[in-house]
């Protein structure tokens, strides 16, 4: 957690930026408002710089959306951590492999975004995560990953390494999902498949899991990790 204090103005700013959802991508200024808990003459003025900078956008209508401008930063992002040219042939070996979503998620304080996401080619696939999503860490197999691996005293085993999630965020459906390590057993991200709970029988599970896991420590040995930490990881 951070614990620097914040300019009131940016924090306000960022409180607009992250009204925004996926299921509300347009929003009036009442909404805001209502949203952000903050005046509406305090949201005119700090949207005159959002809008400079190309953050968000006035529609004709007199609404409001995200702009490119976060587009580009978040390009910026990624390319600072050097992991798009790392993560993103994994997540498309994983969709040749499996024909599921694959995705990398990493951990913001008590969010999960995901950094990274490749869709599946099943024509029932999984179409609630989108890159770039922002949400509260939940019951789901990426936020349980991003909990639970941070301590590094989790023997890894076949058993332990993977979190199964079956209608614990949208009741249609289900994850299978994995950390990813870097230099000093250093929690990167998490690794997941998902799609359709109705697909994510026992038997397909068991399908996913070796190629998740064996996906997840390759990925894990290119950024850093040693091969001894996975040692007992690797099914039978």
């Amino acid at each position: 957690m951070n614990s620097k204090a914040g300019v009131a103005a940016v924090d306000r700013a960022f409180e607009i930026l992250h009204a925004f959802r996926r299921d509300k991508p347009v929003l009036t200024l009442a909404e805001i408002s209502r949203i952000t808990g903050l005046y509406k003459s305090t949201i005119l003025r700090l949207m005159g710089s959002l809008e400079k900078y190309g953050f968000v956008w006035q529609r004709a209508d007199g609404s409001y959306q995200l702009g490119s401008g976060l587009l580009g930063l978040s390009a910026v992002f990624q390319d600072a951590f050097d992991l798009r040219e790392f993560v993103e042939p994994i997540l498309k070996e994983l969709v040749s492999q499996t024909n599921e979503g694959a995705s990398f998620f990493i951990r913001e304080d008590g969010y999960q975004i995901c950094l990274f996401r490749i869709d599946g080619r099943h024509t029932v696939r999984d179409y609630s995560i989108r890159l770039g999503d922002r949400r509260p860490l939940n019951n789901g197999a990426a936020s349980t990953v991003l909990r639970d691996f941070e301590d590094n005293s989790i023997l890894l085993t076949p058993d332990t390494i993977t979190i199964t999630s079956i209608g614990r965020v949208d009741p249609e459906m289900a994850a299978i999902g994995t950390p990813v390590y870097g230099s000093g057993h250093r929690l990167m991200g998490a690794l997941t498949l998902s799609g359709p709970s109705t697909r994510f029988t026992d038997d397909y599970i068991n399908n996913l899991r070796p190629i998740l896991i064996d996906a997840a420590i390759r990925l894990s040995l290119s950024l850093g990790d040693t091969p001894g930490h996975f040692a007992q990881a690797r099914p039978a």
